[in-house]
């Protein structure tokens, strides 16, 4: 890869994010490769070198999560967390699907809001974690999965991200009822 595609893929990654490309693409030294569970693509997303300060992952086109209402964003993050990484004691991504309904019943059961609030928030805030690349959000099946930026996390995020995973409850999906008994 010459000098010019080089800075063209990196321009991409800070202007628009993670990329998706097919499996044979060619991508720049610094970039790790997340390939999807069904091979059909890969996520490009820059390495940022454990230990970097907050202006590294600036430069790089990865900042940290800045979006509106940050709690109830980071809530949702987490409620994803707990829905989509099926074993904790292994690799986050690509994580397993889950619906919309396991993670808004996490997030229920964390902030203990009505269904009617608590689905407002969550709809919201898998918008706002699928534009920056944290999640892969399905609208219209109502599905999520962790998206490619979780797979820079590194060792110490991982660590707390653990704890927390075993701190929040599993999911639990109402059952639809027929009306009064």
């Amino acid at each position: 890869m010459n000098e010019a595609e080089t800075a063209l893929w990196w321009a991409r990654v800070r202007a628009a994010g993670p990329q998706r490309v097919e499996p044979s693409s060619a991508f720049p030294a610094g970039m790790l490769r997340l390939v999807e569970p069904d091979v059909a693509a890969v996520w490009l997303l820059p390495v940022v070198p454990d230990g970097a300060r907050p202006s590294v992952s600036e430069e790089l086109g990865v900042p940290a999560v800045a979006v509106e209402q940050p709690n109830d964003t980071a809530r949702v993050l987490a409620a994803c967390l707990r829905c989509c990484w099926a074993d904790p004691t292994g690799p986050m991504w690509p994580g397993i699907p889950a619906s919309k309904d396991d993670v808004a019943s996490v997030f229920r059961e964390i902030t203990n809001w009505d269904e009617s609030a608590s689905n407002r928030a969550v709809i919201a805030a898998l918008r706002r974690l699928a534009a920056a690349g944290w999640l892969l959000w399905d609208e219209p099946g109502q599905s999520v999965r962790l998206g490619p930026r979780v797979a820079a996390w590194g060792p110490a995020e991982l660590s707390t991200l653990r704890e927390l995973w075993r701190m929040l409850p599993p999911a639990t999906v109402r059952e639809e009822t027929d009306g009064p008994r």
